[in-house]
């Protein structure tokens, strides 16, 4: 009896060890590994997924930004990565955007303070989408069509957003970056991150 309660618990180890699977969302999709280039200006910096503006220098005063840049998407194509807010001092970062090549941000997930709580929200219109705690972290999932030009938003496996009207070429890009009315300092990091298209 000790011996199987020994085994069960073992087990029990091993299964809380394994990372969570993936949790895309629809069907039809494939595994993607795209390529990226890893982007830093002003007082960005990047250590593997960890993402850091060490500043609360302006916008006006120049870009801070730590990102990955992925290519230009050739389909439509879904990211998911999971973004842990380590610390934000600063405020206004967008943490995730579908990007117009040549035109400009398009859909920009960002946070920003509201008290001692943090908000997720759209950049472009400042829809709120979702709040969370320092410390905390929220997985992402954007689902962008070309032949439409629709980047659909999920919190948590949870719908929050739909922009159409984007530009073609799209790329994705993920990580710290100071918006027009933000500054850090700020670290997050992100985890679980994968593409699929179709």
């Amino acid at each position: 009896m000790i011996k199987k309660l020994t085994k069960v618990i073992a087990l029990s180890a091993v299964i809380c060890a394994m990372p969570a699977a993936h949790a895309v969302i629809g069907t039809g999709w494939t595994s993607a590994s795209p390529s990226y280039k890893t982007q830093t200006e002003g007082c960005g910096s990047v250590s593997g997924l960890t993402f850091k503006l060490t500043c609360n220098t302006p916008y006006s005063a120049g870009y801070q930004r730590a990102e990955r840049r992925y290519v230009n998407m050739t389909k439509s194509t879904q990211f998911e990565g999971t973004v842990k807010i380590n610390s934000l001092t600063g405020d206004r970062i967008s943490l995730k955007q579908t990007f117009q090549d040549g035109t400009g941000p398009w859909q920009m997930l960002g946070v920003k303070k509201s008290g001692s709580s943090l908000v997720l929200y759209e950049v472009e219109g400042g829809t709120t989408l979702g709040t969370l705690a320092v410390g905390g972290s929220v997985r992402v999932n954007t689902l962008t069509t070309l032949s439409s030009k629709s980047t659909v938003v999920y919190l948590n496996g949870t719908k929050v957003e739909t922009k159409t009207g984007g530009k073609t070429p799209l790329y994705d890009k993920f990580g710290a970056y100071g918006t027009s009315s933000g500054y850090g300092p700020v670290s997050v990091t992100w985890s679980g991150v994968a593409f699929w298209t179709k």
